[in-house]
C-alpha cells in the first residue's frame, strides 16, 4: 500500500461464509442481490466467488445483468427494476429474467419467449401491478410464451421495530396469491436483508430471500445489528488509508473549512489521506474516529474531499496505516450518524479512486 492509496478491503471468504450462513439460517432459496457494482465493491468477483452457493442474482438493470453474463456468471439473473418492451431481445439473448412491473409491459410482451417474475405492489409505491390486478396478469400470461418464475414484493419498512406495516404487506401479498395456481405462482419472495432479520414472517411461507447488504455483514440498520443479529455472520468489508503529515497546532486554531472545530489546547494534529471524494462522508465530520493500532482518533473539523483531519497522539507517525472503516467504525454507524441508510454509505465507497484489494 502506496503513501497515498486509499483502499477498500473486500474479503469474499466471509462473503462466501455469509451466504453460507443465510441459507442455513432462512432454509429458502437465496437471490443475492449485486446492482449498483455490488454495492460499490465490484459485483464480478463477488458474484464468481458466491455463485455455487446461492440460488440467483439479482440486479436493477439489463445492462448490469448483461455484464454479469458476459464476465461468465452462469446462474439464473434477474433484473430487479422495470425494463422497456424493446429491451426484451436482449433478454432473451442473455437469458436473464425480467420483472413485469405493470400491467402495459405484461400485455407488451405476452407474444415473447421470456422469462419473468411478477411484481406486485404492496405498499411500497414504487413499481409493481396492483394486488387485485395480479389474477388478471397470471391469466393473460398463462396461455401465452412468457413464463412465469416468480411472483414477488418488496417491503418499505422491514427494518422498523414496529412491525406492523411489514405484516400489513404480508397480509396483502398472500391474499393476492391465494387466489393464483400453485402451479403457476412459481417462486414467491418479499423478504428483504430487514425482513431476514426482522420480520422472521418474510420467510417461512414463501420460497426465496434477497439480500445485499447482510452478504457483507451489514445490517440494514444500527438498531438491528445489536438487537438482532444473525449469528456466525462476519464483516466482510475494511478501508484503509495513511497519514500524509502531522504537526502541532496552538490552542484557539480553527480545524478545516469553516472553522467549526476550534482546538481548546496545543493539539497535535494528522492528516489522513481520505476524504469524501473516496465516500467518507462529509456529515461525519466531528461526529467519528479514525483507527491507527486498534486506538480510535477523533476526527477534528470537516472532512475534506481529498483529506480528513484527525486529533492525534505520539503513537502516530507520518506514512502510518490507518482504518476508517471496519466492523467497529461500522458503515451502520455512519448511516445512523448521517440519517441515512446503509446501502447510501456502502455505495458511496464504489468510486473508483477508492482501490478495490480483494482477499481470499
Amino acid at each position: 500500500m502506496s503513501r497515498k492509496e486509499r483502499i477498500l478491503e473486500i474479503d469474499l471468504e466471509a462473503i462466501e461464509h455469509n451466504v453460507k450462513t443465510l441459507k442455513k439460517f432462512t432454509g429458502r432459496k437465496l437471490l443475492a442481490c449485486v446492482k449498483c457494482n455490488g454495492y460499490g465493491t465490484g459485483a464480478t468477483p463477488v458474484s464468481k466467488k458466491i455463485e455455487k452457493h446461492i440460488d440467483w442474482f439479482g440486479v436493477a438493470t439489463l445492462e448490469e445483468a448483461i455484464a454479469l453474463r458476459k464476465s461468465g456468471i452462469k446462474k439464473p439473473i434477474l433484473v430487479l427494476g422495470p425494463t422497456f418492451a424493446k429491451e426484451v431481445r436482449k433478454a432473451i439473448e442473455y437469458n436473464i429474467s425480467l420483472t413485469a412491473a405493470s400491467m402495459e409491459f405484461i400485455r407488451e410482451v405476452k407474444t415473447a419467449n421470456l422469462s419473468v417474475h411478477i411484481k406486485v405492489d404492496t405498499g411500497m409505491g414504487r413499481i409493481g401491478i396492483l394486488p387485485e390486478q395480479l389474477y388478471q396478469a397470471v391469466e393473460i400470461m398463462k396461455n401465452s410464451k412468457v413464463k412465469i418464475e416468480g411472483i414477488f414484493s418488496h417491503f418499505s419498512d422491514s427494518e422498523n421495530p414496529d412491525r406492523k406495516f411489514a405484516l400489513k404487506q404480508i397480509e396483502i401479498f398472500e391474499k393476492a396469491l391465494a387466489a393464483i395456481p400453485s402451479r403457476l405462482k412459481g417462486i414467491t419472495h418479499i423478504a428483504n436483508s430487514g425482513g431476514i432479520v426482522n420480520v422472521p414472517e418474510s420467510i417461512k411461507n414463501f420460497q426465496m430471500v434477497r439480500t445485499g447488504l447482510l452478504l457483507f455483514g451489514v445490517y440494514p440498520t444500527l438498531f438491528l445489528r445489536i438487537f438482532k443479529s444473525i449469528p456466525g455472520l462476519r464483516y466482510a468489508l475494511r478501508g484503509k488509508a495513511r497519514i500524509l503529515l502531522i504537526r502541532e497546532v496552538e490552542a484557539g486554531t480553527k480545524i478545516s473549512y469553516g472553522g467549526v472545530y476550534e482546538c481548546p489546547y496545543k493539539t497535535k494534529i494528522a492528516i489522513a489521506g481520505i476524504g469524501y471524494g473516496d465516500g467518507l462522508r462529509r456529515g461525519l465530520s466531528n461526529k467519528f474516529f479514525i483507527k491507527h493500532n486498534k486506538e480510535l482518533f477523533p476526527i477534528r473539523g470537516r472532512i475534506c474531499m481529498d483529506q480528513t483531519i484527525i486529533e492525534v497522539d505520539d503513537t502516530i507517525k507520518e506514512g502510518a496505516e490507518i482504518i476508517f472503516l471496519d466492523e467497529q467504525l461500522s458503515i451502520e454507524n455512519m448511516a445512523e450518524i448521517c440519517k441515512t441508510v446503509p446501502q447510501e454509505i456502502m455505495t458511496g465507497f464504489g468510486v473508483s479512486r477508492l482501490k478495490k484489494v480483494y482477499h481470499e
